[in-house]
């Protein structure tokens, strides 16, 4: 197979949080640092439990999108990094439905934030990941200080002390967001002018698969849809080769490595006729332990370039952020002891090719206030099927998506 250059991902979450407009002089741009308020958090991986919350906060959310949704995916550890910023500020009701959401408290949301940005920022191999996080407050609130000391330690994250209301900040967040993702998403927001704080998180991913697909194998072939109807697909393939597969309840799947020996890509169809295996909480998990590196697998799959966009204000509210949708959410820790209603957007773009995976997504959230040698096993992924994008240290999943219908996912360019 062929040596494939760098494709990049992004991925951007924003946390858009305010009150009413008000209208003041324009003032300069300045971070604002942290004052030692807070000390340094130890550095540790998270345990079993806490991965597992995060891995079970990704398949909740996800089984709550919409029904009708054709080929949806998103990104739950962006959707974590940004509610974590908002966790570090929030109090009384808002507190505990964001713990009961993530499955974390503010510490413990604290130290795994921590022990990713640090590990990713080391990560190996021929992979770039980075991640980046800002808090953009306005100058009328008083802020204290221990927020800004709390983000700073534990999300790493830029505060920014500033006039939202002023002319060009829109420009200046959206720059910030364009900055931080290589230009990939050069908006993130259309006006912060009627908002008191703007809290983004920014990723970056550039890797290649660790073995590429060799592009003279791509062909064309048919792919059946959840309705029954065939529709074309442009397939990628591979000559049988060790691979980590799995047959566990009725899904069979694969997950292939990036170079960097630490993010993987899971792809697991249903073996029990129609239909996707079902995401119960710990399904992915329960799939790696269960991946084996067996001799023979050849796996043949889409290249697909796909993307989605919805209002996850239904989604949140289902899994237990209420006061965030009902009004009256608490982030005193912001100076904003009482909000009105949020809006919360989440918008994903995901390609996978025969070099490897590039991904863009955004969300903003609004508020105005080895073996014997053997047959070969192939994996034809040419009905519908889950993939993710995963930490195969944690299980946390960075992607998680479906694919339903190829015909609405033009092959991807990489």
């Amino acid at each position: 197979m062929s040596r494939a250059t760098w494709k990049p991902a992004a991925l951007v979450t924003g946390l858009v949080l305010g009150l009413e407009s008000r209208q003041a002089a324009p003032r300069p741009l300045e971070p604002v640092g942290a004052q030692g308020v807070i000390g340094e958090v130890q550095l540790m991986a998270p345990s079993a439990e806490q991965s597992d919350a995060l891995g079970a906060f990704s398949e909740q959310l996800f089984n709550e999108l919409e029904p009708a949704a054709v080929n949806p995916v998103i990104s739950p550890l962006s959707v974590f990094f940004a509610l974590g910023l908002a966790q570090q500020g929030a109090g009384g009701v808002t507190a505990s439905e964001l713990e009961q959401v993530l499955g974390l408290n503010k510490d413990e949301a604290c130290s795994i934030a921590v022990y990713l940005l640090d590990e990713y920022a080391a990560i190996g191999g021929d992979t770039t990941l980075t991640v980046a996080n800002s808090a953009w407050l306005d100058d009328s609130l008083n802020v204290p200080q221990a927020y800004v000391d709390l983000v700073s330690v534990c999300y790493s994250a830029e505060v920014f002390n500033v006039d939202l209301q002023s002319p060009g900040m829109t420009e200046q967040v959206n720059g910030w967001v364009s900055d931080k993702t290589n230009k990939l998403i050069p908006q993130i927001v259309e006006s912060v002018e009627d908002f008191h704080a703007v809290l983004a998180n920014a990723i970056y991913l550039k890797a290649q698969w660790e073995t590429a697909f060799e592009t003279s194998n791509t062909v064309e072939g048919e792919f059946t849809t959840p309705d029954g109807e065939t529709v074309t697909a442009h397939y990628m393939s591979a000559p049988p080769s060790p691979q980590a597969y799995f047959n566990l309840d009725g899904a069979a799947g694969v997950v292939l490595p990036y170079r960097d020996g630490r993010l993987g890509f899971m792809a697991v169809m249903s073996t029990d006729g129609d239909g996707l295996p079902e995401l119960t909480g710990d399904s992915i998990r329960r799939w790696l332990e269960a991946a084996e590196m067996t001799e023979q697998v050849q796996v043949t799959m889409p290249k697909f370039t796909t993307q989605y966009g919805l209002d996850l204000e239904d989604s949140l509210s289902a899994l237990g952020l209420e006061s965030a949708f009902a009004g009256g959410a608490d982030l005193s820790g912001l100076g904003m002891a009482d909000t009105d209603p949020w809006t919360v957007v989440h918008k994903v773009s995901m390609s996978v090719g025969e070099e490897g995976t590039e991904a863009a997504a955004a969300t903003v959230v609004m508020a105005d206030t080895s073996g014997l040698l053997q047959e070969p096993i192939h994996l034809r992924f040419d009905q519908p099927y889950r993939y993710a994008v995963v930490d195969l240290d944690t299980g946390i999943p960075l992607f998680l998506g479906v694919m339903n219908d190829t015909s609405q996912a033009p092959p991807s360019v990489i």
